[in-house]
C-alpha cells in the first residue's frame, strides 16, 4: 500500500466511522477492505482507536472461541475496543494440549480444529422478524425455498452480494409434506447436492459403537454405559437407531442435558450474579422434557417477571438487566437470533447503508420499562435476612424511549421499532411481550433460524455460518437453501424441539464417521472453508459431558446424575474451574474444557479420575476385577468398552497384555508385591490410561 492509497483509506475510514460518508464512499471502502489484507488491518486498527465505546466481541457471553482468529473477507467490519489485546489472549487459548497418556489411543484427524467452530466475529447484522400469522402445525408444507428474508429495516439492502455468492439457489422449488422420512430426505438431497458440486464423497457410515456414543454425548451429555453399549451392539434390528433417538429424547438425560446447556448460553456458569441459576434450570428441564415450542420458551425468557426464585425464565434478563439493558440487548439478540446487533450500537454497519447506531437502540427500547425491584426478606425458618430481586414491568401508555449519543455528540431518541414496525406501548401488554410475539410471528423467522443454527453446531461441531451467532446478509452460509428449508419446516411444526433433532439425527450426514478419506480431504473447516458436512468433524466435549461420563466411567447411574445432594454439589464446585470472567459490557466469560496443561493435570491427578479407578470406590473398575470367572482378555474388553464405548482392536490388546506382564513382573520382583495386587494394579493403570487419552475427551 502506497502512502497515497493509505492517506486515501485512512480518509474513507475516518467518514465510515463517523457516519458521514456517502454510499458510494461507502462501498468504495469495502472493496478495497476485501480486496486488500493491509487495507484489512488498517481498518481494523482505526475501529479500535475510535468512538467512544467499541464492543469486544470476540469476548461475547458463554460460548467463545480458543482458537486464533483468522481475518476473514467477508466479515471485514470487525469492531474491537482492545484489538491487541484480545488478539494476544486468544493466539494464547489456541494453544490446546490434548496430551495422548496412553500409546495405543490416537487421536482422531481433526482434533486440532474441534475447537475452531466457536464464536469469534464482532460482524454487524440485523434482526429477522416477520409479522405473518403462524400456520396450522401440520401439515408441513414448503414451497420455493428462498434464502433467508432479512428485515431491510434492519440491516440495509444487501442481498444483491449474497444471491450471487450461492449461484441463485432461491430459484429451486421444493414441496413436502409433514413426514419425518421427507424432512431427513429433504435434508439428504440438499447435503449431497453440496457434495455434487464441489466434488467430494462422503466418508463410511459410522460404525455402531461409534454412533452409539456420538448420540448419547449429543442427547444425554454423558457417555453410554456398559450395559447400554452392549445392549446396542447385540441388537440386529435394522431400525435400532431410530429407536434409541426416540428412546434418548424422552429420557431425563436429554431434557437435563439440553437444560444444562442452555442455561450456561444464557446465563453462563458465573455464581456470583445475583440470580437462581437452579430456578432456570428447572424451568428448562421442564420446557425440554414436555417439548414445549420453542417460541413458548423464547416468550418466557422475554416476557417473565417475578423474584428470582419463582419465576425461572425471568432469571435470564435479571443476570443482564444493568448498564442502561445494552447488556439484554445485546445478549437477546446474539443467544436468541445468532446476530451481533450490539456492533451497531456506536457506530454504522460498513456494508450495510441502513444499519447504524439506532437499530441497536430501538430495539434496546423494548427493556426501556423493565427494571430489577430488590428487597431485603426474612426467611422465616432461619431466622437469615436474604436480598430477593424481582423483574418487574412498568406497563403504560406512554412512550419508553432510548437516549444515546452519535458520534458527534448529537443527543438522539430511539422509540421501539423492528421490522420497519413502531411499537406503540399498552397498558395490558408489555414492550417486552410485544417484541417475543413480533419475534416469533411468521413462516421463516430469524428466531427459527438461529435455533437450526444453534443445534446443527451443537450436533456437527460447525454451524452453517461461520460463527453461529453471525448470520446476516454479509454471510451467505454454506447451505442456505438447507436452513430456509428446515427453519420453515420447524415453524411449520410448532417450534417442535425434538421433531427438529430427530431431523437431524437421522440425516445421513450425522450417520458418517469421522474418518476423512482422499475425496474429502477438500471439506476443510479448520481451515476457513465452508463446512460441507462429508464425515462428522471431531468436537471437544464440555466441562459438563467430561463430568457426567467420568462419573458414568465411575459405575454412577444415569438416573443419579440429576439428584440433588453430594453428587450435584461436586459438579458444581468441578465445573467451576472451567470459566473466567471477563469483564467486557456483556456480562461474559470464557467457559470450555481445552485440554490445557492445567486441565491435562487436573484429569490425570484429579478426583473423579481417582475415584472412577479406586477398587472401592470405582464400582464399574470394581466389578470388572472381582469377577473370577472373566479373563484377562474380558477384563481389558470392559475396561476399553466402559471408558471408550468400543472393544480394543487386535493389535491393541496384544500390547496392553504385555504390558501387564511386564509390571506384574517388575513390581513382584522389586517390590515384593502380592501377584494378584500387582495384577489389579496394572489393570487400574490401564483404566486410568483410557480415561486420560485423548479420545475421551472429544466426541467423534
Amino acid at each position: 500500500m502506497t502512502s497515497q492509497d493509505k492517506k486515501n483509506t485512512l480518509r474513507l475510514i475516518e467518514l465510515v466511522l463517523e457516519e458521514r460518508a456517502s454510499a458510494k464512499e461507502v462501498a468504495q471502502l469495502e472493496q478495497m477492505v476485501l480486496q486488500d489484507q493491509a487495507c484489512f488491518d488498517l481498518y481494523i486498527a482505526m475501529m479500535s482507536l475510535h468512538g467512544n465505546l467499541y464492543w469486544d466481541a470476540a469476548c461475547c457471553g458463554a460460548e467463545l472461541p480458543l482458537a486464533e482468529v483468522q481475518p476473514r473477507p467477508v466479515s471485514f467490519s470487525r469492531s474491537n475496543r482492545r484489538t491487541s489485546a484480545i488478539f494476544g489472549l486468544l493466539s494464547t487459548a489456541a494453544v490446546l494440549v490434548l496430551t495422548v497418556v496412553f500409546v495405543f489411543s490416537k487421536p482422531h484427524k481433526q482434533q486440532e480444529a474441534s475447537l475452531a467452530h466457536n464464536e469469534a466475529s464482532v460482524a454487524e447484522n440485523g434482526v429477522d422478524v416477520s409479522t405473518e400469522t403462524v400456520e396450522e402445525k401440520t401439515p408441513i408444507e414448503i414451497v420455493g425455498v428462498h434464502l433467508p428474508q432479512h428485515l431491510p429495516d434492519l440491516q440495509g439492502n444487501n442481498t444483491e452480494s449474497i444471491t450471487e455468492a450461492v449461484s441463485d439457489p432461491i430459484k429451486k422449488q421444493l414441496s413436502f409434506g409433514s413426514s419425518d422420512e421427507e424432512m431427513v430426505a429433504f435434508i439428504n438431497d440438499q447435503i449431497q447436492t453440496r457434495w455434487d458440486e464441489h466434488e467430494v464423497a462422503p466418508s463410511p457410515k459410522a460404525n455402531d459403537s461409534e454412533w452409539v456414543r456420538r448420540v448419547h454425548l449429543d442427547l444425554a451429555g454423558r457417555i453410554p454405559t456398559t450395559l447400554e453399549v452392549e445392549t446396542f451392539l447385540e441388537d440386529d434390528a435394522p431400525n435400532k437407531r431410530e429407536e434409541l433417538l426416540h428412546s434418548l429424547l424422552e429420557s431425563r438425560d436429554f431434557a437435563g442435558h439440553f437444560a444444562s446447556h442452555w442455561t450456561t448460553l444464557l446465563v453462563g456458569r458465573s455464581t456470583d450474579r445475583e440470580i437462581d441459576r437452579e430456578a432456570l434450570f428447572s424451568y428448562l428441564q421442564r420446557q425440554f422434557g414436555n417439548n414445549d415450542p420453542w417460541s413458548a420458551t423464547v416468550t418466557d425468557l422475554l416476557a417473565a417477571e417475578g423474584p428470582a426464585h419463582q419465576s425461572g425464565p425471568a432469571n435470564f434478563l435479571l443476570a443482564h438487566l444493568n448498564n442502561e439493558a445494552v447488556p439484554a440487548t445485546a445478549i437477546t439478540t446474539r443467544i436468541l437470533l445468532c446476530q451481533q446487533l450490539q456492533c451497531s450500537q456506536c457506530h454504522r454497519h460498513p456494508s450495510a447503508e441502513n444499519w447504524g447506531q439506532e437499530k441497536f437502540w430501538e430495539f434496546n427500547a423494548f427493556f426501556q420499562r423493565t427494571s430489577v425491584k430488590e428487597q431485603m426478606l426474612v426467611d422465616q425458618e432461619t431466622g437469615e435476612t436474604q436480598r430477593v430481586r424481582e423483574l418487574v414491568d412498568q406497563k403504560s401508555s406512554d412512550k419508553a424511549p432510548s437516549f444515546y449519543e452519535d458520534l458527534q455528540g448529537v443527543m438522539k431518541v430511539a422509540y421501539p421499532r423492528i421490522a420497519g414496525i413502531d411499537v406503540e406501548p399498552q397498558e395490558d401488554l408489555s414492550l417486552r411481550d410485544q417484541l417475543a410475539q413480533l419475534l416469533v410471528d411468521g413462516e421463516d423467522t430469524q428466531l427459527a433460524q438461529a435455533f437450526v443454527n444453534r443445534n446443527w453446531l451443537h450436533f456437527f461441531g460447525y454451524a452453517f455460518t461461520r460463527q453461529v451467532d453471525d448470520m446476516g446478509p454479509h454471510h451467505a452460509g454454506s447451505h442456505p437453501e438447507l436452513l430456509a428449508g428446515i427453519s420453515q419446516a420447524f415453524v411449520k411444526s410448532d417450534y417442535d424441539v425434538k421433531r427438529l433433532l430427530l431431523w437431524i439425527c437421522l440425516s445421513d450426514a450425522y450417520q458418517l464417521s469421522s474418518t476423512a478419506i482422499a475425496k474429502n480431504e477438500l471439506d476443510a473447516p479448520d481451515a476457513g472453508e465452508l463446512p460441507l458436512f462429508s464425515r462428522m468433524y471431531v468436537k471437544p466435549l464440555s466441562p459438563e459431558q467430561i463430568f457426567n461420563s467420568l462419573m458414568i466411567a465411575s459405575g454412577v447411574t444415569p438416573g443419579e446424575l440429576h439428584r440433588r445432594g453430594t453428587s450435584y454439589a461436586q459438579r458444581e464446585r468441578w465445573l467451576q474451574q472451567f470459566f473466567t470472567v471477563i469483564d467486557n459490557e456483556e456480562n461474559g466469560e470464557l467457559s470450555t474444557f481445552d485440554g490445557s496443561l492445567p486441565q491435562t493435570l487436573m484429569m490425570m491427578n484429579g478426583e473423579l479420575v481417582q475415584q472412577a479407578v479406586d477398587p472401592v470406590r470405582g464400582h464399574v473398575f470394581k466389578e470388572i476385577i472381582s469377577d473370577r470367572k472373566k479373563s484377562e482378555i474380558d477384563r481389558i474388553n470392559e475396561i476399553c468398552l466402559a471408558a471408550l464405548s468400543r472393544y480394543p482392536t487386535k493389535d491393541e490388546l496384544s500390547g496392553i497384555r504385555k504390558l501387564i506382564r511386564t509390571q506384574v513382573q517388575q513390581m513382584t520382583t522389586t517390590r515384593n508385591v502380592p501377584p494378584q495386587v500387582a495384577y489389579n494394579e496394572a489393570l487400574r493403570d490401564v483404566y486410568w490410561a483410557y480415561l486420560n487419552s485423548s479420545e475421551f475427551t472429544v466426541n467423534h
